[in-house]
């Protein structure tokens, strides 16, 4: 609390949700522990006392598989307003944000009733079509997924199958414009957020990585949201796009390229779509950013080997610049002019993986180290919201939390603003301890 009132940190109350969630999970499993402890009536041999016994051991059981469910529901239930109350702030911001756009004397893109560019009600091309059918598509899915939930018992396939509904009823609430949606296996979308219209000066594509399913796709649809809603102007928008099959295990998937090899031609393909609707409803003075994270890097490294074209880059936590790319000679010519952001929390693990000269003659990895690679301007990731310096695991995703440093730094090589650039070295930066 400050001397003004309560300050709401939406980030933190998501980070509260998770962890009840987990708390949920874990009290689930031993719920489901207890359930199944029997013990048989003649477990203490042929005594009378035996079977008296094997029936008080199996009420005590019961009343504790009771008293743990009814602990696992209160659980999910302040989960589930932790959640909804996280929602509801980001929302009113949006809203505020929007109103002081409003009051900006900054040259503010004129807001019609009836925009011309994608996303706007008068819009009839290929892409607003493409939305149309997918709203349909979402809302069949959100049919579907209701009707599979009732069928589940596993705890954690539960809060999966939840998370989808809320994702496709927000979706078709908010009228949200999807691009690719495909709900088989984890699922596979893409999300246009803001427009594309005349005015329109950044266009951001955001690539996430390993993990990545429908489940939890709302937090990187959030990082899109965020981006566009912080420019005054209301010239910027975002694609974020998880079209594709990613990995899932950090052990057997996240070493291999094969995934972001496979997802590269798709990627290649929707980015010249991307350039095609840019070029029908704009003036054509818009510069694309592409903003892979993790292992979007390499899916993102992969494409760009196709041809795949944007304007700047700014690889964030990034794997690697793409399986087999050491040098920029290993990139077609069509690649030589992209301006090259990367930032990297000191003391993340995914260091061990970039530039990992092991994977170079084993067909594995990611290429190499897009902090140190030619041409490539390395940033500062700082501090987040709370003041609290990034570092360690939990920065591979911090990184991307509105407040931050490095949310910051991402703003402004979107927008084509002024960078931070790295200028003190930690000791995270060399996580074995040997000096140079």
């Amino acid at each position: 609390m400050t001397a003004a009132g309560y300050r709401v940190a939406p980030a933190r109350l998501d980070a509260a949700a998770a962890a009840l969630g987990g708390r949920a999970d874990t009290l689930a499993g031993s719920q489901t522990a207890v359930a199944g402890e029997k013990v048989p009536a003649d477990a203490f041999g042929h005594v009378s006392e035996s079977a008296s016994a094997s029936a008080t051991f199996a009420k005590t059981m019961s009343e504790l598989g009771e008293k743990l469910s009814e602990q696992v529901r209160r659980t999910r239930t302040i989960q589930s307003g932790l959640t909804g109350c996280s929602a509801g702030y980001r929302r009113l911001d949006a809203q505020v944000a929007a109103m002081y756009r409003a009051l900006m004397p900054e040259d503010p893109l004129p807001r019609v009733g009836n925009p011309a560019g994608v996303g706007g009600s008068a819009d009839t091309g290929a892409w607003a079509k493409t939305i149309a059918s997918n709203r349909t598509q979402v809302s069949d899915a959100l049919t579907a997924e209701r009707e599979h939930l009732t069928h589940l018992t596993d705890a954690g396939e539960i809060a999966r199958s939840k998370a989808r509904i809320a994702l496709y009823e927000d979706i078709l609430a908010n009228n949200r414009q999807i691009l690719r949606f495909d709900p088989s296996g984890n699922g596979r979308i893409a999300e246009l957020v803001g427009h594309i219209e005349p005015g329109t000066r950044n266009v951001g594509l955001f690539v996430p990585g390993v993990n990545t399913r429908l489940d939890n796709f709302g937090s990187y649809a959030d990082l899109g949201r965020s981006l566009v809603a912080a420019d005054p102007s209301g010239r910027t928008a975002m694609v974020v796009w998880a079209d594709g099959v990613f990995p899932q295990s950090l052990v057997t998937e996240a070493p291999s390229p094969a995934l972001a090899n496979a997802m590269a031609p798709d990627l290649k393909a929707f980015t010249d779509e991307l350039h095609g609707q840019i070029a029908s409803h704009t003036d054509g003075n818009v510069m694309l950013t592409a903003i892979p994270h993790s292992y979007g890097a390499s899916v993102f490294g992969s494409a760009e080997q196709l041809g795949l074209g944007v304007d700047r880059v700014v690889y964030v936590e990034g794997a690697g610049v793409g399986h087999g790319v050491w040098s920029p000679s290993d990139l077609p010519a069509s690649q030589a002019g992209i301006q090259r952001y990367s930032m990297t929390a000191p003391g993340d693990p995914i260091d061990i993986a970039q530039g990992n000269l092991l994977a170079r003659w084993g067909g594995f990895g990611h290429g190499a180290d897009p902090d140190t690679f030619p041409g490539v301007t390395e940033l500062e990731t700082g501090r987040d919201a709370s003041g609290h310096v990034l570092a360690g695991l939990p920065a591979h995703s911090d990184v991307l939390k509105p407040g931050s440093d490095s949310w910051t730094n991402i703003y402004r090589v979107l927008t084509g603003g002024e960078v931070t650039p790295k200028t003190v070295s930690s000791p995270w930066d060399n996580p074995l301890g040997v000096m140079p």
